[in-house]
């Protein structure tokens, strides 16, 4: 997705396209209506187009009622986890070749409250807004890939961080939604039930498969996923905190040019985005995980090192599948073979982290350079870093 489509694709591709229409509204009255003048006519067309949708989401909701309430998780998820932009979309594409595993597709997540009954009807317009690659790296959205199980839960919820990217004026009030257990009871309560919902649908529409699922939020989020699914296995990938960091700032701030319905903080967004990725996002999420990997159950948590899944893709994914005792690694060998050489020729980004961010990092992130074994970079020179 980049900025280079025409304005009807511009507009197909907004990750708030199919939202369900008593969500849009909510997420319109959060922000007190305040879309950029330049950014109405988008906004009306995702009005429109939920106002078209609403009706047929309801009666999905009531077709699925009691096939929802009938079916039951009987293989508790695997759970990629990792910061953004440190290779868990990888990791769950090479995953999600394995024919075991279901996983959330675009159609999924994008129309979610209307994949059932109109999936047939919406298929051409959600593949033309996901045709092209990410405006921050060279990864392409396919149909037939994963995506983020989180887009799924924002198309019927305010309960995502990436809101504040349609709406960063009121950004503060989407970042808490990254820590569950820190929300209000009645809050956690309801994000809880609604997680579960997007789980059960998806197990439902797709005959029972065991899930592999990856969203960063879900790093924060293991006291709740292991609470909901005992059983559940969690594939922790890390990365050189440098390029994580400064990869997702500029992550952040590409998407938000992308899909921005509001204007921005009256602030140096930069400087904002910078101490909200590590004070409100790396620092406690990580805290929190360190904290946790001794307390999972044997062949339940595995942690593997990003530089080194991606020098020999096999190899690792061979060990996680042992780690976490999951059978059927050698039956879906030559797909996963086939994915891995048909990623060879992609080419990572290559930029510079700016000094005062690789200064911020220093100061902040020590804990996770000593636990994760990566060399701090100290002083003002220019230390060049690579993106996704």
């Amino acid at each position: 997705m980049n900025n280079k489509k025409r304005p009807h694709l511009l507009y197909l591709s907004h990750y708030l396209l199919g939202v369900r229409l008593d969500n849009w509204l909510r997420l319109l009255w959060r922000c007190r209506f305040r879309i950029r003048p330049s950014k109405i006519p988008e906004a009306l067309f995702i009005t429109l187009i939920s106002l078209l949708l609403f009706p047929f989401a309801i009666l999905e909701g009531l077709v699925c009622a009691i096939p929802l309430h009938r079916t039951k998780i009987t293989k508790d998820p695997v759970f990629i986890l990792g910061h953004w932009r440190s290779g868990t979309t990888y990791l769950q594409n090479l995953m999600s070749r394995d024919p075991q595993f279901d996983w959330f597709s675009p159609m999924n997540t994008a129309m979610f409250s209307n994949y059932v009954l109109l999936g047939w009807l919406l298929r051409d317009g959600v593949k033309s807004g996901i045709k092209d690659a990410r405006p921050m790296d060279n990864v392409q959205y396919t149909m037939d890939l994963p995506m983020e199980e989180t887009f799924a839960l924002g198309n019927f919820t305010p309960f995502i961080l990436d809101h504040l990217l349609a709406f960063p004026l009121v950004w503060e009030k989407y970042v808490p939604y990254v820590f569950v257990d820190e929300l209000p009871p009645r809050q956690k309560r309801r994000y809880r039930r609604a997680y579960q919902h997007i789980l059960k649908k998806k197990t439902m529409t797709g005959g029972g498969k065991r899930l592999v699922l990856k969203s960063p939020d879900n790093t924060a989020q293991t006291d709740m996923l292991r609470e909901l699914y005992p059983d559940a296995k969690f594939v922790n990938i890390y990365r050189d905190p440098y390029a994580v960091v400064d990869s997702t700032v500029n992550m952040i701030k590409s998407q938000i040019n992308l899909v921005t319905l509001t204007k921005l903080p009256d602030v140096d967004v930069d400087d904002l985005l910078e101490d909200m990725v590590i004070h409100r996002m790396t620092v406690p999420m990580y805290k929190k995980l360190i904290a946790e990997e001794s307390t999972f159950k044997p062949h339940h948590f595995v942690s593997v090192k990003y530089e080194d899944f991606v020098t020999d893709p096999e190899r690792y994914l061979r060990y996680i599948y042992q780690e976490l005792e999951l059978d059927g690694f050698e039956e879906a060998l030559p797909r996963l073979r086939s994915f891995i050489a048909g990623q060879k020729s992609y080419q990572t980004n290559h930029h510079a982290i700016r000094p005062r961010l690789r200064e911020k990092i220093n100061q902040n992130l020590g804990f996770y350079f000593e636990h994760y074994g990566y060399e701090m970079v100290p002083g003002d020179p220019m230390k060049a870093v690579e993106g996704l």
